[in-house]
């Protein structure tokens, strides 16, 4: 891997491990609304090591089905929020479910009750001129990148997502790429930050990550080898992916 542009590099997916950020106090960390309301202790040590922390509404887990009451949803997501002081939050991404008239409705919603821009969550669908729109309108956008359901344009057309993170990036605004977890991508499209849940893959298929002083390596499991600890695993991965963020964030 070549040199990348400085990104921070959110880690998701610690909301049932508290204790690593207390161990390795990681300088970004990302999670969903979803899982985070459910484990306070999470909450408590990002506060308390004051991380970087970005939260997302949560909305994604209802794309594979389920249905909730929107409006009380978010106002349960303003409390949270309020009662924490969260700076950073992610609009309740529901385009696809609800409609885009509905979800800015929401979003509005959100932006009256915290006294805050939300990051609104660009997709295809909404259009070149929408993407400008936010542009013009918010300091902190959202790129839908994780390469399932209509995020999967932005990894089968890296040229356009490129010229998009650009043009925004030339504007002075902030774009976060949402489940984008292609670093080897990162030298060439200049988001100013992006999550990634990839560290986690030591717990689910045994893969050890090694930072190799510009990125991260990944080591798969020996055939025919069971996995001991997956806590051991996880620790190693998590640290390692912590050398990696602080690297990529050296020059921002």
């Amino acid at each position: 891997m070549g040199a990348i542009a400085a990104v921070k590099i959110y880690l998701a997916g610690v909301y049932s491990r508290p204790h690593l950020i207390e161990t390795h106090k990681p300088l970004f960390v990302l999670e969903s609304y979803h899982y985070a309301k459910d484990n306070l202790p999470f909450v408590d040590e990002v506060i308390k090591h004051k991380t970087d922390f970005l939260l997302d509404s949560g909305a994604f887990s209802y794309f594979g089905g389920g249905s909730t009451n929107w409006e009380t949803y978010v106002d349960d997501y303003v409390d949270f929020i309020i009662k924490y002081n969260i700076e950073k939050f992610i609009e309740l991404d529901l385009y696809a479910i609800i409609g885009v008239e509905a979800t800015e409705r929401l979003r509005t919603r959100i932006e009256t009750k915290t006294g805050k821009q939300t990051i609104p969550v660009f997709h295809k669908r909404l259009g070149v001129d929408y993407y400008k729109m936010l542009c013009n309108d918010y300091e902190y956008i959202a790129i839908s990148a994780s390469g399932m359901y209509e995020s999967r344009w932005t990894r089968q057309e890296p040229e356009r997502l490129k010229k998009m993170v650009i043009y925004a990036k030339q504007k002075g605004v902030k774009v976060h790429g949402l489940g984008y977890t292609k670093v080897d991508m990162l030298k060439e499209i200049p988001f100013y930050s992006v999550d990634s849940t990839s560290w986690l893959s030591g717990s689910r298929f045994a893969n050890i990550y090694h930072f190799t002083g510009t990125g991260v390596k990944q080591y798969n499991k020996p055939s025919g080898h069971k996995m001991k600890s997956y806590k051991i695993i996880d620790n190693n991965n998590f640290a390692e992916w912590i050398k990696f963020q602080k690297y990529a964030y050296a020059n921002l």
